[in-house]
């Protein structure tokens, strides 16, 4: 009969490649920046809708975003957990899930541990999906006019 081993206690180089990762994370999961002339909105909605979303979560994202500016990505006026749920036809509890999956994945900046009620929110590009944005912005299909 064979035992199974005891697991080792991580190494020097464990604990380092740990922390890599954590850091690459990181640096994905943060806001990333406009070039000068980008504006913020088409970016961000060809990015949520190229992301593998739910579509619940991408209503919320794409709702907030209709908040912010145009060419900024600043917000103006907030929402709120309410708003968000009336104008997503959503209910309270599944826009914080929502935002929840968006906060965890970089999309959504919140003003510390706030409960969502009172949160300030920022509708934001993390870094992993701006090239995947201006990708799709540069190929955007020209319109046909109608014949």
């Amino acid at each position: 009969m064979t035992t199974a081993a005891a697991p080792r206690p991580p190494s020097p180089a464990d604990m380092a490649n740990n922390r890599r990762a954590k850091a690459r994370l990181a640096a994905m999961l943060e806001p990333a920046v406009l070039a000068p002339g980008e504006r913020f909105r088409p970016l961000y909605d060809i990015a949520v809708r190229s992301s593998g979303m739910t579509a619940q979560t991408r209503l919320t994202a794409l709702t907030l975003a209709t908040y912010a500016n145009g060419r900024t990505g600043q917000m103006g006026q907030q929402p709120g957990l309410h708003g968000l749920a009336t104008a997503t036809g959503l209910s309270a509890g599944q826009v914080v899930v929502a935002l929840r999956v968006l906060e965890d994945r970089g999309w959504v900046r919140r003003t510390g541990p706030v409960p969502y009620e009172t949160a300030l929110l920022q509708p934001v590009i993390p870094t992993h999906s701006m090239g995947r944005a201006r990708a799709g912005f540069h190929h955007r299909p020209a319109v046909q006019p109608a014949a």
